[in-house]
């Protein structure tokens, strides 16, 4: 199986902004950051996942659509970002310093006040990516955020969430993966 691996687009939104599961629409420069990644995926695809937030569901339909053969996508909840809980939509430099030093202390294991952790980010995203494999699809492709592919790529590669925070994953990048 091919896992074609996207992150949404850049979001129309200021930047220095904590946002997880808060639905932000896409940014200007959309059509031209879809054109880049359509122009890298193969000729057809067995299925499309994508999060249920608006950055990766305009995404989706608009690859669904640029194959020859249009392809549905699906909507699965599980790939939906990590909930930030209190701070979403909140600048990150707002964020009081007690509570961010706290969940600094263990971002793998600590979640921000009423909030998600990244284990349990985790734990949502793995039972998704168990699901997936279990099927006879040859490409795939995946359009989610930047927590739900680091892990992902914890999963795929084997290695650490926290190793993950190292990887730089840009709006609209494209990982592959043969599994």
């Amino acid at each position: 199986m091919e896992i074609y691996l996207i992150r949404h687009t850049t979001p129309k939104i200021a930047l220095g902004t904590c946002y997880g599961r808060s639905d932000i629409p896409v940014g200007d420069d959309f059509e031209k950051e879809l054109q880049t990644i359509v122009e890298k995926l193969p000729g057809q695809v067995d299925s499309i996942f994508s999060s249920p937030l608006l950055r990766c569901k305009e995404l989706a339909g608009k690859i669904a659509a640029s194959f020859d053969d249009p392809t549905e996508f699906k909507i699965d909840d599980r790939l939906v970002e990590m909930n930030f809980g209190k701070w979403e939509l909140k600048k990150w430099c707002e964020i009081p310093r007690e509570e961010f030093a706290h969940w600094e202390k263990d971002v793998v294991l600590n979640a921000p006040p009423n909030g998600e952790s990244f284990s349990e980010l985790y734990l949502r995203v793995n039972d998704f990516f168990q699901e997936l494999i279990k099927t006879d699809h040859q490409n795939v492709i995946v359009i989610s955020h930047a927590g739900v592919i680091r892990c992902l790529l914890s999963i795929i590669n084997n290695i650490s969430l926290l190793d993950t925070l190292k990887i730089t994953i840009d709006y609209g990048a494209l990982n592959i993966f043969s599994v």
